[in-house]
């Protein structure tokens, strides 16, 4: 990994902020223009494959050739020092996928007025890609990031931007479709049915993705509860989507029809262009009338929040806990992380035994955590040595957690070993106790053998 301060060509690196299929981004500094930029570097274990390499530069190509008010600005691309990297607009703002874990968390709702804007403005975006001949193949709430405006482009839209970044997974209209036969690309709920039967694509198989995301949005549940590519093919070709009324009662008919449209099994029953869905989406939205925006709120186990005023921002911080505390002779010491912070973090852990007297099978580790991700890393402790007799004895541990984009702000958690002794003490007493009763038998048994013999001899006997 990249560590801050590192330069790559004209780009000086800052900070981590996420992880992608192909690469870690870097928030980083251009300091030709001096301007903030997202740099995107292709993971080190991949840069030596020509296939992996072809389809980065596709990224690139492909994406560079996008310019829209919705879509993530490519600057430049290249190679340097064996790495292949893509410069692209920095947007200061959450994905949705942010959004919804974070709802999730909070049992919450986004309103319904800028859930449909969002939507219309991602469909807007992939609509001028299609035109362009790129699908995106991978739409999902963490490829769709939002963007607070100081104004909007429309009358009475919410000041929010949805922003589609990674293409990562786009590939030309035009070029051979036989070059990823059999690679299963993108992110399985949010696949469209002949994605993941492996058939040919085209920008229909996104509008399906975003009416996913609609969905989610919408009653903030997936449609199909999809884990693995064989429940995925299943799913799509016998399982009915539950319908988001039913989910959520109340969504109005209107956004209820256009979810289902966009969700249909078969392409030409769905909308045929992005452009059709956003217009939809916006003809819904003028016509969504005060009592149907209280019946979604009312009729809601979640309470409806807005990404504008209402929502509360993520903390911008890692929780951490470790179990256990205390660990009887030897054993596992687990440390369950949390990232609630809105950029991706990486952390090292470090066991340190004040005292001495114990072994760590790894003293130091790191994990990497990209926004809303839980992790945990174990450790095992064992004492150097075993008392042979005695009390219990008790080795402190310390774990220090360290967060590499702050290293100042380290925390301790604390937790000991209880060693046994071989022998414990009180059966030692014991085994003491039991030898001088022995002993003092012995002495008197002697003791009176000789004084029997004695009293026979004085009767001659």
């Amino acid at each position: 990994m990249i560590q801050p301060g590192q330069q790559i060509e004209n780009y000086r690196i800052d900070d981590v902020i996420g992880e992608g299929g192909m690469g870690t981004i870097y928030r980083a500094t251009d300091v030709n223009l001096m301007r903030p930029v997202a740099v995107k570097v292709m993971h080190q274990e991949l840069a030596e494959d020509v296939t992996f390499q072809s389809r980065f530069l596709q990224e690139a190509r492909a994406a560079a050739r996008l310019d829209h008010p919705s879509i993530v600005r490519i600057y430049h691309f290249g190679r340097e020092s064996g790495l292949l990297y893509i410069v692209m607009e920095l947007i200061d703002g959450l994905s949705l996928g942010a959004y919804l874990r974070q709802l999730a968390r909070l049992n919450q709702v986004v309103r319904l007025e800028e859930t449909l804007s969002l939507v219309a403005q991602a469909a807007d975006a992939l609509g001028y890609a299609h035109r362009q001949g790129v699908i995106h193949r991978d739409v999902k709430p963490d490829n769709i990031l939002v963007k607070r405006l100081d104004r909007t482009d429309r009358p009475g839209d919410p000041p929010l931007r949805a922003m589609v970044t990674d293409f990562g997974l786009a590939k030309l209209l035009e070029a051979d479709q036989d070059t990823q036969t059999g690679l299963l690309m993108g992110t399985l709920p949010y696949m469209s049915p002949e994605q993941v039967l492996d058939l040919p694509l085209d920008g229909r198989s996104d509008i399906y993705s975003l009416g996913v995301v609609l969905y989610q949005l919408a009653t903030g549940k997936l449609p199909l509860d999809i884990r693995s590519p064989e429940g995925a093919i299943q799913a799509h070709q016998y399982e009915e989507i539950i319908t988001p009324r039913e989910m959520h009662a109340g969504v109005p008919l209107g956004v209820e029809a256009i979810i289902l449209r966009a969700l249909n099994r078969r392409p030409e029953n769905r909308y045929q262009t992005a452009e059709e869905l956003a217009a939809d989406l916006r003809r819904t939205a003028a016509t969504l009338g005060n009592q149907e925006a209280r019946a979604f709120a009312e009729d809601s186990d979640s309470t409806i929040v807005s990404m504008v005023t209402e929502f509360p921002t993520p903390a911008r911080r890692l929780e951490w806990d470790m179990r256990p505390r205390e660990l009887s002779d030897e054993g596992g010491c687990r440390v369950l992380l949390q990232n609630n912070a809105s950029t991706h973090q990486t952390v090292t852990l470090a066991v340190e035994t004040p005292r001495g007297g114990l072994y760590v099978d790894a003293a130091q580790k790191q994990i990497s955590l990209v926004p809303g991700q839980q992790g945990v890393v174990d450790f095992y402790l064992q004492p150097m040595k075993r008392p042979f007799i005695g009390r219990r004895r008790e080795w402190p541990f310390v774990i220090r957690v360290m967060p590499l984009s702050s290293p100042g702000s380290a925390s301790e958690m604390t937790g000991q070993v209880n060693v046994r002794p071989q022998i414990p003490l009180w059966l030692g007493l014991l085994i003491l106790a039991l030898m001088v009763v022995l002993c003092a038998m012995t002495v008197w048994v002697l003791t009176s053998v000789s004084l029997l013999e004695g009293i026979l001899a004085l009767f001659g006997l």
